[in-house]
Formats: structure tokens, sequence, C-alpha cells
């Protein structure tokens, strides 16, 4: 006997996601063009699709869960912004889906697919960058925020730190250093709101006339292969021996990575070269020479995402009242400046 289609198979039969198909169905076509819609309706009427009462009123009701997608769940900023979360969700009565994306656009949309197959009720989103008008759409049917990386011209929630204060606090602490260049190594952007703000500021502030004195460079690193980066790195220090260098590293993962480089090349901070890394990780203080730092408030990123989302699944705030919450930054300084 054949199965009766699922909005699945309509989904694959037009090549759009199973969230615009669920839109399309509930009358919602705000960011569904006129092609798309006569898309469907053929494909619907093709296939013979029926929709589920059942399956509607299912998803009337609520669930208590909540879907949470990491770009990287193993990056160090990570865990701390998940500790916030499930503390916040656990008080509420609420169970978290903790989903690892892998820094994989593809794997982001399918686990965003599986969640809303799973009857989720909202979702907090950690975003590769490359799925912005999907996370859109999605955001009209579902309860979201976004952490850490925001996508321009949404009005979806938002809980992020201040980028430029963050970069700012590490310049003028290695001005105050004596520093007569620095470097500011950073992962290509991409579409990725933290490193295009951070980036920005750098560039900024190196051209300001309270620098003109000092030499600054940022470079993006493509890989971080061990020999690619110390030879990066080696022909970075390498223009100006004489000076006072410095670098700066965009976030923990690089930051540890740049450690390794240095020890590689026997440079050790702040005798050879000073350095300032994003993100106060568990093992920042613990390293041979403790590191200075930029500290994001990383426990209260995920307090303050799951606050705002359960806010909106308990009717308090509505879909419409979006904002974009800025924690501030801290600088840390510590033996290797």
């Amino acid at each position: 006997m054949k199965s009766k289609p699922s909005i699945k198979d309509i989904a694959n039969m037009v090549g759009v996601s199973t969230a615009t198909i669920s839109r399309y169905l509930n009358g919602k076509y705000q960011s569904m063009s006129e092609e798309t819609r006569q898309r469907i309706a053929a494909a619907i009427e093709r296939m013979g699709y029926q929709p589920s009462n059942i399956a509607r009123s299912l998803r009337s009701t609520k669930s208590k869960t909540i879907a949470v997608l990491m770009a990287d769940i193993f990056n160090p900023y990570s865990m701390d912004v998940l500790r916030g979360i499930e503390q916040q969700c656990s008080e509420h009565g609420y169970t978290i889906f903790i989903c690892d994306a892998k820094d994989s656009a593809q794997r982001e949309r399918n686990l965003i697919e599986e969640m809303t197959a799973k009857g989720v009720d909202g979702f907090i989103i950690n975003t590769t960058g490359e799925n912005n008008n999907f996370i859109k759409g999605l955001s009209l049917d579902y309860p979201v925020v976004l952490i850490g990386r925001k996508i321009n011209g949404a009005a979806i929630n938002t809980v992020a730190v201040d980028n430029q204060q963050g970069i700012d606090l590490a310049m003028k602490h290695l001005q105050q250093k004596g520093c007569r260049a620095i470097t500011f190594l950073t992962p290509a952007p991409g579409n990725i709101s933290p490193r295009i703000e951070r980036i920005a500021t750098f560039n900024q502030i190196a051209a300001s006339e309270a620098f003109r004195e000092i030499t600054c460079h940022c470079l993006e690193m493509a890989a971080l292969e061990s020999n690619a980066l110390q030879d990066r790195l080696r022909r970075q220090l390498d223009t100006r021996p004489q000076e006072r260098q410095a670098l700066i590293t965009a976030n923990g993962k690089l930051t540890l990575h740049v450690i390794a480089a240095l020890n590689a090349l026997h440079l050790t901070p702040p005798h050879d070269v000073l350095l300032v890394g994003f993100d106060d990780t568990d093992w920042a203080p613990l390293i041979r020479q403790p590191l200075t730092v930029i500290a994001q408030p990383t426990y209260e990123i995920g307090l303050t995402a799951a606050r705002k989302l359960i806010l909106m699944l308990d009717g308090q705030k509505t879909r419409k009242e979006t904002a974009t919450t800025l924690l501030p930054l801290s600088l840390i300084a510590r033996e290797t400046t």
C-alpha cells in the first residue's frame, strides 16, 4: 500500500525546506516569492497531499522542549553559553536538544528540519552564517533567539557582545604597554557578524590619529595547519624584529593554535611578543604564561538568550518585540602582556 505523501516529500520535490512548506500551508507568505508559491501548489496537487489535522493539533500543543543549535559545540565559547541556557531552561521546566552544526551550513539546515519534526517550541541558534534567509523564514513560524552572531535585516531577538568595545580594550592595552606593531589574527569573516565587526573595528582604530605611530596588520587565517601558521607568524614578526610587537587572536580556538605555533618557534610571551586572546577559557589562566584575554560573559549570554525565548514562549513577549541585547566585555590582564 502506497504511503501518503508528507511535508518532507513536498519539500524535496520543490527544493525548499519543510519550514517553507509549513508556512505555505498556514498562509504565511511574507518571505515567499510568487514563483515558490505556485511551485508548492503544483507539487501539492500533483502528489495529492492532504494536511493532517492531528499533526496540526499536536503542533499547537506545547512540548516544553527547545532546540539549541551551536555552530561548533567544541569551540571554548560554546560550553559556557550552553551552561547558561540549560540553567535558565531547567528552572522553567524546559528540556533542551543540544545540536552541533560542526560549522556546516547543510548540517545546520538538516538539524533545524529535524527539530521542527520533533515539535520543539522554539530555537536558540548560534548560526554558521550561511543560512540567514532560511533562519529568517524559520522565525516567522517559531520563536527564535540568536546568540553571538547576528543576521542583518532580520527582526529576530539576538544576544551578542559589544565587539567594538572588545577590540578597543585590547588595542589600548597594548598601546599602553609600548607596542609599536600590533597584528590581529582572525579566521576569514564570511557572514559571521562578530568577525566582521572585530575586523572593521581593528582597521578603524588602526587608521585613527591615536595609532598613527603604531604599525597595525589584520591577517585572515584561512587554515590553522601547524606549519603554515608557524611560517605566517615568523614572517609577520620578522618584519619589525627590533620593535615591541603584539598579537591579538579573535577566538579561543585560534589562540590555542597560535600558542602552539609560538612554542614551536621558541617565542615566549611577553618577552618575544605580547599576546591578547578573545575568550577567557578554563585553560587561559593555567598555561605557563597565563593569558591576557578579552573576556566574554558567556554564561550570561546563554542565560539571557534562554530568558528572552521563554518570555516569548510564555506569551509575555511577542515575536514582533525584537531587540538586540549587547553585553559588555572586559579585559583581564595576565602575564602574556
